[in-house]
């Protein structure tokens, strides 16, 4: 069986509009990439995605020191810790960056963890999906 991670950016969103979509997939766990864990969105400071997270039945956890940054053994061992979460709970990888295309988690993530066979699904505006292996373009 294939692991599937998702990814996400909330970008001018609110979380309850990340939160529909996130149960439409029946999502469990957001790992958050940002390297920050402030956000001047405030539904996206780390603590009150957090709350809002646990209010929704949503788990959290925040791994923007270690997922995305330049391949190193830190880097390779966040990785296999992400498909060890994935393989445990439906997952998505959380950013600021609404179009995945001018984003780490499609430029440095996405290629690792396909690399290691997880199939990796892109979530846009409007919860449409986009496998990270599309030829198409992301944006509209």
């Amino acid at each position: 069986m294939t692991t599937t991670i998702w990814t996400i950016g909330y970008g001018q969103r609110s979380f309850d509009d990340i939160e529909r979509d996130l149960a439409a997939l029946n999502i469990s766990m957001i790992i958050d990439v940002r390297a920050g864990r402030d956000s001047r969105s405030p539904d996206f400071d780390h603590r009150r995605l957090e709350e809002l997270a646990t209010e929704a039945g949503i788990g959290y956890r925040w791994m923007g020191s270690t997922l995305g940054t330049d391949s190193t053994v830190e880097a390779d061992n966040a990785i296999a810790e992400l498909i060890a979460l994935a393989s445990t709970a439906r997952t998505v990888v959380l950013c600021r960056e609404s179009d995945p295309m001018h984003c780490r988690r499609s430029t440095v993530i996405a290629p690792a963890l396909v690399e290691r066979g997880v199939t990796v699904s892109h979530i846009l505006p409007e919860g449409v999906t986009r496998s990270h292996e599309s030829p198409l373009p992301f944006d509209r």
